[in-house]
């Protein structure tokens, strides 16, 4: 399939397996969470050649406990999918220390994949699926006939880690092409991540803070978190949501529009008795973690702001009100910071002779 340059910019990487696509799709109504095979549900088995010419399947990708398997669109003319690529060959000492094996499945051809390996050094299987025939098989293929779009025949995005049986353990899908959960960001998500070195300690009267980054290098469209660990001191405890008179222990971070930020993770709380003055609360009162997932704007009209950058900073403050087993202290704001490295999206193209030639 040969697509015209001005469509082939547009769209994304997919790393994502589906069981089942109707025929025609209408984009409103699609929930791509839905789509592939669920959490305990076995993947199909494939067979198909790496950019070394090497045959690869579902059971020769695994590593001790298992593989991270992802699709991508295109290797080629996706900078998204380039960009994902390139994250994944830098994380990938992680991936191994975690036992996980890793594979990607495109409809390149093994010539395109072999140029963009060369390139930027990729040292993991790229597998070529010619007429997207394996892509097509698990249905993950996005059908959805508008005469507007070009997204027939893109995939949806996701992520698949599954264990040595070929079981899907975790799913990682996004609506918006243009995202993708970085590899730290998934680790963090299956909790086998560490705090990095470069974390910030923050002692106050009544916590003690470890904040940091999931990831010290993001591009345009990269899903990271902000990670806030947080232990009261003891007879502390800081408010849970649902605590509605008092101020809950949250994350405001400052107005950046170059960042796009979702709901703070927060973990499940406890009800405690107040004495005092004798109500039920939810509360943390042992050490917990708060998550704050972002990305870096991916929008046309941000990109040449993005494009003169080097890094990101985000600033903003942890908010919370403690109390003891007496009384309650006035509501505090600890001023919170961050700055990661920005990535520019990968842009270059195989060769044109070479590209054409193959489709």
């Amino acid at each position: 399939m040969k697509r015209p340059r001005s469509a082939l910019l547009t769209v994304g990487l997919v790393t994502l397996f589906s069981l089942t696509a109707s025929a025609q799709q209408d984009p409103a109504s699609i929930d791509v969470a839905s789509l592939g095979p669920q959490v305990g549900d076995q993947i199909a088995d494939f067979r198909l050649e790496d950019q070394l010419g090497d045959v690869w399947t579902r059971d020769s990708i695994m590593g001790p406990n298992g593989a991270l398997l992802a699709f991508s669109r295109s290797v080629d003319w996706c900078p998204y999918c380039k960009t994902q690529m390139i994250d994944l060959q830098n994380r990938l000492p992680e991936l191994q220390t975690q036992g996980l094996g890793l594979a990607v499945i495109t409809y390149d051809s093994r010539e395109i994949m072999a140029d963009f390996g060369v390139r930027r050094g990729i040292t993991f299987p790229l597998l070529s699926d010619p007429g997207s025939r394996t892509i097509d098989a698990y249905g993950i293929l996005n059908t959805t006939l508008d005469e507007t779009s070009n997204n027939y025949g893109i995939p949806f995005p996701g992520t698949l880690v599954v264990d040595r049986q070929g079981i899907v353990t975790a799913r990682f899908f996004e609506e918006a092409y243009q995202e993708r959960a970085t590899v730290s960001n998934m680790l963090l998500t299956l909790g086998t991540g560490g705090t990095p070195i470069t974390a910030s300690r923050i002692a106050t009267d009544h916590l003690q803070i470890t904040t940091y980054a999931s990831d010290d290098m993001v591009a345009p469209g990269s899903l990271f978190s902000l990670v806030f660990d947080i232990s009261p001191r003891e007879r502390m405890h800081v408010y849970a949501p649902g605590a509605d008179s008092y101020r809950i222990v949250g994350v405001n971070l400052d107005s950046n529009p170059l960042l796009v930020t979702r709901p703070l993770e927060y973990p499940e709380s406890e009800i405690y008795f107040f004495e005092p003055l004798n109500e039920r609360v939810p509360v943390f009162q042992s050490p917990f973690t708060l998550t704050q997932h972002l990305t870096v704007s991916a929008a046309r009209e941000h990109r040449p702001a993005l494009a003169d950058m080097e890094t990101v900073t985000i600033t903003g403050t942890l908010d919370y009100q403690a109390c003891d087993d007496r009384l309650c202290f006035n509501p505090q704001s600890v001023p919170v910071s961050f700055t990661v490295g920005l990535r520019q999206l990968d842009t270059e193209r195989a060769n044109v002779d070479t590209v054409d030639s193959a489709r």
